[in-house]
C-alpha cells in the first residue's frame, strides 16, 4: 500500500464543499489573490496562515493575522501539529484535515460527496460573488453595495453582535459617518431582507451595542 494521500477539505460560507490534494510542501491561505487557499472575507488578512509539510506531517501556522485563527475551536497561539479529522477555522470558512489511501478515494469523495440542502429560510451570503441565497433560491432583491457590504459583514461576524462604530467605521471609514446613516442603512436593509419588520428573522438590533445576524 502507498503513502496515504493528504487532503483538505474546504467549506466555504455558502455550506458548499471542494476538496485540495496536498501537493506542495506549503499551502498559504487568505485574502490575497496569490494564496493557495483564497478568502475574500474583510475579516482574513492578506498572507492570513500557512500549513507546511515535512516529514512529521502537515503544521499550521497563523502569520499575525490580525483576526487570528481557530484550531479545533481554539484560537492559535503557535503552530500546531494537524492530524486527521482537525478543523481550522478562518473567518467563516471551514478547512478539515485528512488522509486517504490513494488519489483514487480521494477523487471518489469529491464525486460523491452530496451536500445536505439547506433549510427553506437559511441565509447564506458569499461575499466573494457577491450572492445571497435563501434556502435553496437565490435571493431577488437588488442590494445596493452598501448594503450587501453591511449584511455581509453581519454574515461573517455570526453569531457574535457588531458594535455600531465597528460597522461605521467599516462601511464609510473612521470619522466619515454618524448614527442616523448606519440607522437609514440598517432599515433599508430589513425593509429588504425581512419578511416581517416588526419580528426580524435576520437582522437583529441589539439596543445600545449594535446589530447581529441569525442565519
Amino acid at each position: 500500500m502507498g503513502a496515504a494521500v493528504r487532503i483538505l477539505v474546504v467549506r466555504e460560507v455558502t455550506g458548499a464543499e471542494r476538496v485540495l490534494p496536498m501537493e506542495d510542501e506549503v499551502v498559504t491561505i487568505g485574502r490575497g489573490a496569490e494564496c493557495t487557499i483564497r478568502i475574500d472575507s474583510p475579516y482574513v488578512s492578506r498572507n492570513h496562515a500557512r500549513i507546511e509539510v515535512n516529514e512529521d506531517g502537515p503544521l499550521f501556522v497563523d502569520l499575525g493575522s490580525h483576526n487570528g485563527s481557530l484550531y479545533n475551536g481554539v484560537r492559535v497561539e503557535e503552530p500546531v501539529r494537524l492530524t486527521p479529522g482537525d478543523m481550522v477555522t478562518i473567518g467563516r470558512t471551514v478547512i478539515r484535515y485528512g488522509e486517504l489511501r490513494s488519489a483514487d478515494d480521494a477523487t471518489r469523495t469529491l464525486m460523491f460527496e452530496t451536500p445536505t440542502p439547506a433549510a427553506p429560510d437559511l441565509l447564506r451570503v458569499n461575499s466573494e460573488t457577491h450572492e445571497v441565497w435563501i434556502g435553496e433560491e437565490p435571493f431577488r432583491q437588488r442590494l445596493s453595495s452598501q448594503e450587501f457590504q453591511l449584511l455581509s459583514l453581519l454574515y461573517e461576524q455570526q453569531p457574535r453582535v457588531c458594535t455600531r462604530r465597528e460597522l461605521g467605521d467599516a462601511i464609510w471609514g473612521a470619522h466619515s459617518w454618524d448614527m442616523n446613516m448606519l440607522h437609514r442603512l440598517v432599515h433599508r436593509l430589513k425593509e429588504k431582507m425581512e419578511p416581517d419588520s416588526e419580528n426580524p428573522r435576520y437582522i437583529v438590533t441589539v439596543s445600545g451595542v449594535g446589530y447581529r445576524i441569525t442565519p
